[in-house]
Protein backbone atom coordinates (compact mmCIF):
# COMPACT_ATOMS: atom_id res chain seq x y z
CA UNK A 1 0.00 0.00 0.00
CA UNK A 2 1.07 3.60 -0.23
CA UNK A 3 1.61 6.08 1.81
CA UNK A 4 -0.81 9.21 2.16
CA UNK A 5 1.99 11.58 0.94
CA UNK A 6 2.40 9.66 -2.17
CA UNK A 7 -1.13 9.26 -2.99
CA UNK A 8 -1.69 13.15 -2.60
CA UNK A 9 1.70 13.85 -4.31
CA UNK A 10 2.46 11.38 -7.69
CA UNK A 11 6.33 10.82 -8.14
CA UNK A 12 7.83 13.19 -10.48
CA UNK A 13 8.42 11.01 -13.51
CA UNK A 14 4.65 10.83 -13.77
CA UNK A 15 4.57 14.68 -13.80
CA UNK A 16 7.33 14.91 -16.38
CA UNK A 17 5.26 12.27 -19.11
CA UNK A 18 2.28 14.87 -18.71
CA UNK A 19 4.56 17.76 -19.68
CA UNK A 20 5.95 15.78 -22.61
CA UNK A 21 1.88 15.70 -24.22
CA UNK A 22 1.71 19.35 -24.05
CA UNK A 23 1.08 20.45 -27.84
CA UNK A 24 2.29 24.53 -28.29
CA UNK A 25 0.68 26.02 -31.68
CA UNK A 26 1.22 29.55 -33.11
CA UNK A 27 -0.78 32.72 -32.88
CA UNK A 28 -2.50 32.41 -36.42
CA UNK A 29 -1.87 35.79 -37.03
CA UNK A 30 1.87 35.52 -37.21
CA UNK A 31 1.76 32.72 -39.49
CA UNK A 32 -0.32 34.56 -41.72
CA UNK A 33 1.81 37.87 -41.57
CA UNK A 34 5.02 36.13 -41.80
CA UNK A 35 4.01 34.09 -45.15
CA UNK A 36 2.70 37.75 -46.54
CA UNK A 37 5.86 38.78 -45.69
CA UNK A 38 7.88 36.38 -47.65
CA UNK A 39 6.01 36.15 -50.76
CA UNK A 40 6.38 39.78 -50.36
CA UNK A 41 10.40 39.55 -50.33
CA UNK A 42 9.99 37.07 -53.20
CA UNK A 43 8.04 39.23 -55.71
CA UNK A 44 10.85 41.78 -54.99
CA UNK A 45 13.80 39.40 -55.75
CA UNK A 46 12.40 38.41 -58.69
CA UNK A 47 11.55 42.01 -60.00
CA UNK A 48 14.90 43.21 -59.22
CA UNK A 49 16.00 40.14 -60.86
CA UNK A 50 13.94 41.15 -63.93
CA UNK A 51 15.52 44.27 -64.32
CA UNK A 52 19.05 43.41 -63.63
CA UNK A 53 18.96 41.65 -66.69
CA UNK A 54 16.78 43.74 -68.60
CA UNK A 55 19.51 46.53 -67.65
CA UNK A 56 22.42 43.88 -68.79
CA UNK A 57 20.59 43.34 -71.77
CA UNK A 58 20.33 47.43 -72.70
CA UNK A 59 23.56 47.56 -72.18
CA UNK A 60 25.19 44.44 -74.07
CA UNK A 61 23.05 44.99 -77.09
CA UNK A 62 23.78 46.63 -79.97
CA UNK A 63 22.32 49.95 -81.24
CA UNK A 64 20.02 50.25 -84.09
CA UNK A 65 22.36 51.24 -87.30
CA UNK A 66 19.90 52.93 -89.85
CA UNK A 67 22.46 54.25 -92.96
CA UNK A 68 20.03 56.82 -94.84
CA UNK A 69 21.41 58.81 -97.92
CA UNK A 70 20.04 62.50 -97.43
CA UNK A 71 20.52 63.10 -101.01
CA UNK A 72 17.23 60.84 -102.07
CA UNK A 73 16.15 59.93 -98.60
CA UNK A 74 16.83 56.10 -99.28
CA UNK A 75 17.45 53.98 -96.47
CA UNK A 76 20.49 51.81 -97.13
CA UNK A 77 20.34 49.80 -93.93
CA UNK A 78 18.68 48.65 -91.23
CA UNK A 79 21.11 47.05 -88.53
CA UNK A 80 22.12 44.13 -90.51
CA UNK A 81 20.23 44.16 -93.30
CA UNK A 82 21.47 46.11 -95.92
CA UNK A 83 19.13 47.55 -99.46
CA UNK A 84 21.82 47.99 -101.83
CA UNK A 85 23.89 51.38 -102.58
CA UNK A 86 23.53 54.34 -104.16
CA UNK A 87 25.71 57.19 -106.29
CA UNK A 88 26.83 59.05 -102.83
CA UNK A 89 26.75 55.82 -100.12
CA UNK A 90 28.32 52.19 -100.15
CA UNK A 91 28.20 49.87 -97.38
CA UNK A 92 30.92 47.99 -96.96
CA UNK A 93 33.18 46.35 -94.09
CA UNK A 94 35.41 48.72 -92.63
CA UNK A 95 39.38 48.23 -93.75
CA UNK A 96 41.79 51.11 -93.66
CA UNK A 97 43.15 51.38 -97.06
CA UNK A 98 45.64 53.48 -99.48
CA UNK A 99 43.10 57.24 -98.54
CA UNK A 100 43.39 56.28 -94.89
CA UNK A 101 47.51 56.60 -95.25
CA UNK A 102 47.59 59.10 -97.73
CA UNK A 103 45.77 61.39 -94.87
CA UNK A 104 47.67 59.96 -91.87
CA UNK A 105 50.77 60.95 -93.38
CA UNK A 106 49.59 64.21 -94.37
CA UNK A 107 48.32 64.80 -90.84
CA UNK A 108 51.88 63.78 -89.43
CA UNK A 109 53.79 66.02 -92.03
CA UNK A 110 51.46 69.03 -91.07
CA UNK A 111 52.16 68.37 -87.44
CA UNK A 112 55.90 68.40 -87.79
CA UNK A 113 56.13 71.40 -90.78
CA UNK A 114 53.60 73.57 -90.24
CA UNK A 115 54.91 76.00 -87.38
CA UNK A 116 52.59 77.36 -84.94
CA UNK A 117 53.93 78.95 -82.30
CA UNK A 118 50.91 79.11 -80.26
CA UNK A 119 50.06 75.53 -80.47
CA UNK A 120 53.63 73.83 -81.06
CA UNK A 121 54.08 71.98 -77.77
CA UNK A 122 50.29 70.58 -79.08
CA UNK A 123 51.82 70.04 -83.29
CA UNK A 124 54.41 67.57 -81.53
CA UNK A 125 52.44 65.84 -79.06
CA UNK A 126 49.96 64.93 -82.18
CA UNK A 127 53.05 63.64 -84.27
CA UNK A 128 54.10 61.95 -81.42
CA UNK A 129 51.11 59.76 -80.88
CA UNK A 130 50.84 59.01 -84.67
CA UNK A 131 53.98 56.80 -84.39
CA UNK A 132 55.48 53.47 -83.29
CA UNK A 133 55.74 53.82 -79.34
CA UNK A 134 59.86 53.31 -79.88
CA UNK A 135 60.13 55.37 -83.27
CA UNK A 136 58.40 58.67 -80.80
CA UNK A 137 60.95 57.94 -78.35
CA UNK A 138 63.69 58.15 -80.36
CA UNK A 139 62.63 61.09 -82.25
CA UNK A 140 62.01 62.85 -78.86
CA UNK A 141 65.62 62.02 -78.03
CA UNK A 142 66.63 63.63 -81.95
CA UNK A 143 64.44 66.95 -81.35
CA UNK A 144 66.21 67.18 -77.27
CA UNK A 145 69.69 66.40 -78.20
CA UNK A 146 69.93 68.44 -81.15
CA UNK A 147 67.71 71.56 -79.68
CA UNK A 148 64.87 71.30 -82.32
CA UNK A 149 62.24 73.01 -80.56
CA UNK A 150 64.51 75.39 -78.56
CA UNK A 151 65.88 76.69 -81.52
CA UNK A 152 62.14 77.11 -83.35
CA UNK A 153 61.30 78.88 -79.87
CA UNK A 154 64.46 81.29 -79.60
CA UNK A 155 64.09 82.44 -83.42
CA UNK A 156 59.98 82.93 -83.13
CA UNK A 157 59.39 80.34 -86.27
CA UNK A 158 56.40 80.60 -87.70
CA UNK A 159 55.73 78.23 -90.56
CA UNK A 160 53.79 77.56 -93.75
CA UNK A 161 53.55 73.74 -94.84
CA UNK A 162 52.30 73.07 -98.58
CA UNK A 163 51.84 69.75 -99.44
CA UNK A 164 52.44 69.04 -103.24
CA UNK A 165 52.27 65.10 -103.70
CA UNK A 166 51.25 62.18 -101.39
CA UNK A 167 51.40 58.68 -103.17
CA UNK A 168 51.82 55.20 -102.47
CA UNK A 169 55.16 54.22 -102.91
CA UNK A 170 54.60 51.26 -105.58
CA UNK A 171 57.04 48.71 -104.73
CA UNK A 172 55.80 48.71 -100.91
CA UNK A 173 51.91 49.60 -100.04
CA UNK A 174 52.75 50.46 -96.76
CA UNK A 175 55.36 53.50 -97.72
CA UNK A 176 54.37 56.66 -98.62
CA UNK A 177 56.23 59.36 -99.94
CA UNK A 178 55.32 63.67 -100.08
CA UNK A 179 56.66 66.48 -101.64
CA UNK A 180 55.76 69.94 -100.02
CA UNK A 181 56.88 73.34 -99.41
CA UNK A 182 57.61 74.35 -96.29
CA UNK A 183 57.84 78.44 -96.13
CA UNK A 184 59.29 79.76 -92.92
CA UNK A 185 59.28 83.09 -91.45
CA UNK A 186 61.79 83.46 -88.40
CA UNK A 187 63.65 86.20 -86.31
CA UNK A 188 67.52 85.83 -86.49
CA UNK A 189 69.68 88.87 -85.06
CA UNK A 190 67.30 90.83 -84.64
CA UNK A 191 65.85 90.83 -88.59
CA UNK A 192 63.39 89.20 -90.32
CA UNK A 193 64.38 86.02 -92.15
CA UNK A 194 62.18 84.33 -94.80
CA UNK A 195 63.06 80.61 -96.13
CA UNK A 196 61.61 78.32 -98.09
CA UNK A 197 62.39 74.88 -98.24
CA UNK A 198 61.41 71.87 -100.76
CA UNK A 199 61.19 68.56 -99.08
CA UNK A 200 60.91 65.43 -99.82
CA UNK A 201 59.92 62.29 -97.16
CA UNK A 202 59.56 58.78 -97.44
CA UNK A 203 57.46 57.52 -94.41
CA UNK A 204 57.02 53.58 -93.15
CA UNK A 205 53.63 53.45 -92.18
CA UNK A 206 52.39 49.86 -89.67
CA UNK A 207 49.00 48.46 -89.51
CA UNK A 208 47.79 49.61 -85.55
CA UNK A 209 47.13 46.97 -84.03
CA UNK A 210 44.02 48.89 -81.66
CA UNK A 211 42.45 49.74 -84.68
CA UNK A 212 41.30 53.29 -85.37
CA UNK A 213 42.16 55.30 -82.55
CA UNK A 214 41.95 59.14 -81.77
CA UNK A 215 45.89 59.25 -81.41
CA UNK A 216 46.05 57.90 -85.25
CA UNK A 217 43.72 59.97 -86.42
CA UNK A 218 40.85 57.00 -87.29
CA UNK A 219 42.99 55.94 -89.92
CA UNK A 220 44.72 52.19 -88.08
CA UNK A 221 48.03 53.03 -88.77
CA UNK A 222 51.28 54.29 -87.23
CA UNK A 223 54.33 55.79 -88.56
CA UNK A 224 57.14 53.72 -87.99
CA UNK A 225 60.46 55.74 -89.69
CA UNK A 226 60.39 58.58 -91.26
CA UNK A 227 63.45 60.06 -94.03
CA UNK A 228 63.43 63.24 -95.07
CA UNK A 229 65.27 64.78 -97.91
CA UNK A 230 66.13 68.73 -98.77
CA UNK A 231 65.39 69.54 -102.44
CA UNK A 232 66.28 72.67 -102.64
CA UNK A 233 66.12 75.84 -100.47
Amino acid sequence: MLAKEELDHPPGNATEEASSRLVVYRDPNDVRTIFQLLSALMVILALFMLSAAGNAYQYWRRPDRIVVDRSNGRVLMINDRQFGETDAVKIAPDHPNDGDKQYLVGEYAQSLYAVNPATRAEQIKSALEMMVPQSATRFAAYLKDHHVLEQQRAESWQAVWTPQDIAIDRADPYTVRVIGKQEITKVVNNQVVQETKQLQLTVKLVADPAGRTDQNKRMGFLVAAIDYKEINS
